[in-house]
């Protein structure tokens, strides 16, 4: 009888070895693992920064507050116990608010592929999930949603507001009716801006009067800033008998900033009157203000 055991065992042995194959609830596993039913891996919810350990599989983020999520060092390559290519983290942000940022160790970094660029982080946002894998290209692949997607949208206008730039007056003059607020969520947000107006000069008489109007961007909020020379618009009157008319377009792209709520809006200032006559009034009769706020 133990002659018997042991010829099937021997033959099992032979069986696993020239298979390499391992089924659960099936007979005739068709791959290396084969598993006819679901699978069950450790679940751990946080509300803080926290270093993913070799034991973790699904790590939830619950918490109110931005927080870190610390990945272990790059795979070995040499096939010993320090060599876990392929192990896979399951990371999901279900926070309502709060950013989770994902730190590779110093030196290595996250893998997305296509145009995206290496990087040693990347802000989970809230409702975002990602899948990390252990490479062998100094870190991590990163499986992710990176599409831009629009966060926050103020838009004013039209509105008519005259603003009246004299002749001997060269100060920049607040457009309040371009003013737009928005938020933004982290550092890695983007600010599009998009002003538009329409305005006119007043030449008592005279012909060939030349001028030109600038336009700057201001930015209030966490960090204030200003964007110099966002426009400018020059006009031409042959005659002299009219009111020159024209009309303006400023954009901008702001990358960078601070979280929080920020103010941006357009000043005016006329920079070249040359005229046979006396040019009175640069008057700016309206303008709107658009600003998107896109992350990823």
């Amino acid at each position: 009888m133990s002659k018997k055991m042991l010829i099937l065992a021997s033959t099992l042995f032979l069986s696993l070895h020239a298979y390499s194959q391992i089924g659960i609830t099936t007979p005739t596993p068709s791959s290396t693992l084969d598993v006819r039913g679901s699978i069950e891996g450790k679940y751990l919810e946080i509300t803080g920064s926290y270093t993913l350990l070799g034991t973790d599989y699904h790590v939830s983020f619950s918490g109110t507050g931005n927080s870190n999520l610390y990945l272990p060092s790059k795979s070995a390559t040499d096939n010993t116990s320090a060599d876990f290519r392929g192990r896979k983290y399951y990371i999901k942000n279900n926070s309502a608010s709060a950013v989770l940022t994902l730190n590779a160790a110093s030196g290595q970094i996250l893998r997305l592929g296509g145009n995206a660029a290496n990087s040693n982080t990347f802000d989970l946002r809230p409702g975002s999930s990602a899948v990390l894998t252990a490479g062998g290209a100094n870190g991590w692949d990163l499986e992710t949603k990176i599409n831009w997607e629009l966060y926050d949208l103020d838009f004013k206008g039209p509105v008519f507001a005259t603003v009246s730039l004299v002749n001997s007056d060269t100060t920049e003059h607040k457009l309040t009716d371009s003013q737009v607020t928005v938020v933004v969520p982290s550092s890695n947000a983007v600010v599009l801006l998009d002003f538009k107006g329409y305005g006119e000069a007043t030449i008592p008489g005279g012909a060939d009067a030349v001028g030109s109007t600038t336009f700057t961007v201001r930015q209030e909020g966490p960090m204030t800033n200003y964007y110099p020379w966002g426009g400018r618009k020059a006009w031409y009157e042959y005659s002299g008998t009219g009111a020159p008319k024209f009309n303006f377009s400023v954009g901008q792209f702001i990358s960078g900033l601070t979280p929080g709520t920020y103010t941006f809006y357009l000043t005016a200032r006329k920079e070249i009157v040359t005229s046979t006559s006396t040019l009175s009034t640069v008057n700016i009769m309206g303008s709107t203000g658009r600003a998107e706020v896109y992350i990823k």
